[in-house]
């Protein structure tokens, strides 16, 4: 599933380029207790990805909305209708792209930090929380080779070694246990296949959550097929099965 953290900064793009911009949104309503400071956040952020393993990789860093209104299923089939995240400043205001699931990219913006800008959610969300997911990269084929799904592992077990125990704001990244992958579909109809043969997952929702075998990994052959109209395939902790 998720590991998640409480606010330390605000977040970076991940890369330029990476998030499509909207057009501009009048934003009308009360203070969301879940609403955090756009430069803190941007801080942690980025110390978050500088942890991340050079290219090339297999997984990239999201964020994720902490509902509080919303059950697990829920919140995998969670799409805005309006906006969802806005950077909103003095003069700036700004919607920010979301997923399906509530998972989005936040780009870094040299006004939003000078106005001390607020990132607003369009959701009740956790006060100073908010969720981080590490999403696979999956091709135009919708397939992952076995050991990819082992180089994941690998790769955010790193970035745990990388985190120091005196960044508490990481604390719940740093000891999140990693064993599965789990996929969601749009609308809910897909499924997980290995070799071709349907694979021994549990349901959860729109979703298929897959453990990992280190048997197959180490056969260095099986590839993971994803059928279906798939969304995003991210890690899951093992803890968080009330996701």
């Amino acid at each position: 599933m998720l590991a998640a953290f409480p606010i330390s900064g605000a977040f970076a793009q991940e890369a330029a380029g990476a998030v499509k911009e909207l057009s501009p949104v009048t934003i009308h309503r009360t203070k969301n207790p879940g609403d955090l400071q756009y430069t803190y956040f941007l801080n942690g952020w980025k110390f978050l990805l500088s942890t991340l393993p050079p290219e090339p990789r297999v997984l990239d860093a999201r964020l994720r909305l902490s509902f509080t209104e919303l059950s697990g299923p829920a919140r995998d089939d969670y799409l805005p209708t309006s906006w969802a995240v806005a950077i909103v400043g003095d003069t700036l205001d700004q919607a920010i792209e979301v997923e399906r699931g509530g998972y989005f990219v936040l780009p870094e913006l040299e006004q939003a930090v000078r106005e001390k800008a607020t990132l607003m959610f369009n959701a009740r969300t956790r006060k100073e929380y908010i969720n981080t997911a590490w999403k696979f990269r999956i091709g135009e084929g919708q397939t992952l080779s076995y050991a990819d799904f082992a180089k994941a592992l690998d790769e955010v077990a790193g970035v745990q070694k990388r985190i120091p125990w005196y960044k508490v704001s990481l604390h719940d990244e740093k000891v999140a246990r990693f064993d599965s992958l789990k996929a969601c579909f749009h609308p809910g109809e897909g499924r997980i296949e290995i070799d071709g043969r349907p694979a021994d997952t549990i349901e959860a929702g729109s979703c298929q959550v897959l453990k990992f075998d280190p048997a197959l990994a180490r056969s260095g052959k099986s590839e993971i097929a994803f059928v279906g109209p798939l969304d995003i395939v991210t890690l899951w902790d093992e803890r968080s099965a009330g996701w």
